[in-house]
Formats: structure tokens, sequence, C-alpha cells
């Protein structure tokens, strides 16, 4: 599918960029899930924090989460009025020889909501040192202890077709900034 460039960024802190490492490193070779706190303007989304789930059922392409601590979570979150969940984010990781990516899967896409955030983070092994960069597909990458690791962040736009149903199409990639680790 072609990815259609949106104009909207996603501004990562230090310590977003730090949950989201993290996160993907310690259950490496299986997925992570966790949520994106924050706030958006009509440009940009302002990630504050990100906040891996805990008690999700992990396989190496999967993540199942639990509907009754979902709904605790929900709830939890209603008294932080400062912050809104603006999305997820979760890891793919490489399997034997085969590199993961930061494409998302057709479950990845059904389950987004208009306006709602999904960063990915594409974890492989790699001896090679890389310093972080800023790349032409509005993803950051570089290594880390052996691992290199990719960012991506997609987003469906409010507009909506007549019945009311997202086109598959019309999914964006936001540009990531992140002072931290790309200047």
């Amino acid at each position: 599918m072609a990815m259609r460039r949106g104009d909207i960024e996603v501004f990562l802190s230090e310590n977003v960029y730090m949950g989201l490492i993290l996160s993907s490193v310690e259950v490496y070779k299986k997925e992570c899930f966790g949520l994106l706190l924050g706030y958006r303007t009509p440009q940009k989304y302002i990630v504050e924090h990100a906040v891996p789930y805990q008690s999700a059922k992990r396989g190496h392409k999967w993540i199942e989460l639990r509907s009754d601590k979902w709904k605790v979570i929900q709830e939890v979150l209603n008294n932080f009025p400062k912050l809104d969940m603006i999305g997820d984010f979760h890891s793919h990781t490489m399997y034997r020889d085969v590199k993961a990516d930061v494409s998302l899967s057709e479950d990845d896409i059904i389950h987004m909501q208009p306006d709602e955030l999904q960063i990915v983070i594409a974890v492989n092994e790699n001896r090679r040192s890389m310093p972080w960069t800023s790349n032409p597909d509005h993803t950051i990458s570089g290594t880390i202890n052996g691992f290199y690791f990719k960012v991506a962040a997609y987003y469906f736009p409010t507009e909506e077709n007549n019945d009311g149903k997202r086109d598959p199409q019309s999914l964006c990639m936001a540009r990531i900034v992140c002072p931290f680790v790309v200047g």
C-alpha cells in the first residue's frame, strides 16, 4: 500500500523515547504494547508519556490485551484531565533471519480510530553501530547495544467517507521529531 506523508509532526521527549526503547527491548522477540498520553494541536501530536501495558499476553507477531485491565486503565486515566490518551505504540521484532519493519499489519489498521496516533518500533539485531538520524520517510532510526531501531508514526485524518468508514488509503505517516536523539 502506498503511504501518504502527512503534514502532522509527532514530538517525542527524552522520557517518551526512553520508554519506547526500553519497552521494546524488555520483551524483545515478543511484541511490546503501550499507551501514548499527551495532547494534540492541529499540526502536531505532543507525546508526554509512553506507558507500557504490562499484563498483556505476548507473542512474536501478536499481543492480546485483557479487557478487565483495559477498563481499569481507562477509569484511572479519567483522573488525569490534562492528558489525553492520544494513541498507542507497539514493536515488531526480528525473527530468525527475517528483519522487522515499521509497516502496519491489517489488524493494526483495522483497530485504529480517526486522529489516533500509532507508533511502531522495529527492533533488529545489528552488530554495526549507527548514529540516530531522521530519515526521508519521516521515521527515525539508529542503534543501541547491538539493536537497530526504526520508529514510525501513523494516523488517520478525521476525514471519513459517506458511510462513516475509514479508507485504508487515507492512512498517513507523521514526521517524528525527537530532539533528544536527532538534533
